[in-house]
């Protein structure tokens, strides 16, 4: 029991990151799924017809406009949360969280949370007390969050019968809603019930950290349907939400990786439910798909390159190392 706490100190995620052989072994695991949605995101395309999906590749600008407020309105979320949390003007490290960003959403999910917590302890002027007990603090928050609207979601679509569409698509998927619901019906009364034990900040901080989190989730989800509504007017919102719906299904896995391809398939195995041109919706889900990754590599060169230029801050060198196992555990 001692052995499985230290890895939640700092210096056991630490040297978690630092060991070859865990590393290799993610990097496979990561490989072979990897290989196995690319696989499947060809089948179906091929299906299609390569010519017919370019053809329908989105031609009008909105659908790209979106997709960068999308990609970048992210980190800017994600700097109002720390910001409220560790009262540091952070808005000149927008790149760090870009970066975060690149992390979570194309390498593996909480990678970024591991990032930002190394970058701020040696950059910022704080505790890694203080540093691992708000990162820990913020995704128990965003999930809290996330989950609860999924649950409210999912509640929406199994009174209405709709439920049934989803799992028909993907009879694998039945894993994925079983999870979410476990997990949001486990997290939320836990989280509620035991908040003071398992929260380190104070309540007002809490509720504010909440509420951003849950204002974001709210944005990202009008944006998506925007950017979907603008390739395709004549599809109902309620389509658009039931896939919303199953998209915040498969973003409460926890530890997948390229959430971005991911999520493009997902939209390919339920296009046909959409009373549209099969090859519009394919096209509209590769120019996101790719474009995602596109962005994802431009935006990791761009904040390496901007990072080497930056001066540090205050060193965090100094402060105390305290043991993170009460905080995280």
């Amino acid at each position: 029991m001692q052995r499985i706490k230290s890895l939640f100190t700092a210096e056991g995620l630490k040297a978690l990151q630092e060991s070859r052989s865990f590393m290799r072994a993610l990097k496979l695991l990561q490989g072979v799924f990897m290989l196995a949605v690319i696989g499947f995101l060809g089948y179906r395309l091929s299906e299609i017809g390569w010519h017919e999906v370019w053809a329908a590749l989105p031609t009008t600008p909105w659908f790209y406009v979106i997709l960068l407020v999308m990609y970048f309105i992210f980190p800017a979320f994600e700097i109002l949360v720390y910001q409220s949390m560790w009262d540091a003007p952070l808005w000149r490290h927008f790149s760090i969280f870009v970066r975060k960003r690149v992390y979570n959403f194309a390498v593996l999910s909480y990678t970024g949370e591991a990032y930002l917590a190394f970058w701020a302890r040696k950059r910022l002027p704080l505790s890694t007390k203080r540093i691992f007990a708000t990162v820990k603090d913020s995704n128990i928050l965003s999930a809290l969050a996330s989950n609860s609207f999924t649950v409210i979601l999912l509640a929406v679509f199994f009174l209405t019968g709709e439920l049934s569409v989803i799992t028909k698509a993907s009879p694998d998927y039945k894993m994925y809603l079983v999870l979410a619901v476990l997990v949001g019906a486990i997290l939320v009364p836990v989280v509620v019930k035991f908040r003071e034990h398992i929260i380190s900040l104070e309540p007002q901080v809490a509720r504010r950290v909440f509420l951003i989190h849950l204002v974001r989730l709210v944005v990202m989800l009008l944006l998506q349907t925007a950017q979907w509504a603008v390739v395709l007017p004549s599809v109902p919102f309620s389509a658009w939400l039931m896939f919303l719906t199953a998209q915040l299904v498969l973003t409460r896995v926890p530890f997948l990786p390229n959430t971005d391809l991911l999520l493009a398939g997902l939209g390919l195995t339920l296009m046909g439910y959409l009373d549209a041109p099969e090859a519009v919706v394919a096209g509209m889900f590769l120019a996101g798909g790719a474009l995602s990754q596109l962005l994802n590599a431009i935006a990791f060169v761009g904040t390496s390159m901007h990072d080497l230029k930056r001066v540090p801050l205050d060193t965090a060198e100094d402060q105390p190392d305290d043991d993170m196992a009460t905080e995280t555990a």
